[in-house]
């Protein structure tokens, strides 16, 4: 399945990050499969970050997701 992150910088390997504050559900690595979300998304970030830098652009990050090896090696929450 494919799923996609929006954001403002391009994130090739990602990573759960555990220190981080302020989200909906948590600590983790948010992701959709609704590409138009993520694009709406990514230009929200990108509309952000040119408040502290002109060059922000809006990225698709596009992921092949794998379920079986998600299961295995990660605690998810998924919302039918």
């Amino acid at each position: 399945m494919i799923i996609y992150r929006g954001s403002n910088t391009v994130v090739k390997n990602p990573e759960i990050i555990t220190s981080e504050i302020g989200r909906d559900f948590g600590f983790g690595f948010y992701t959709t499969n609704i590409e138009d979300q993520t694009v709406r998304w990514a230009k929200r970030k990108a509309l952000i970050s040119t408040r502290k830098s002109a060059d922000a652009k809006a990225i698709l990050n596009i992921y092949e997701y794998n379920s079986q090896a998600a299961k295995k090696e990660l605690k998810l929450k998924v919302f039918n």
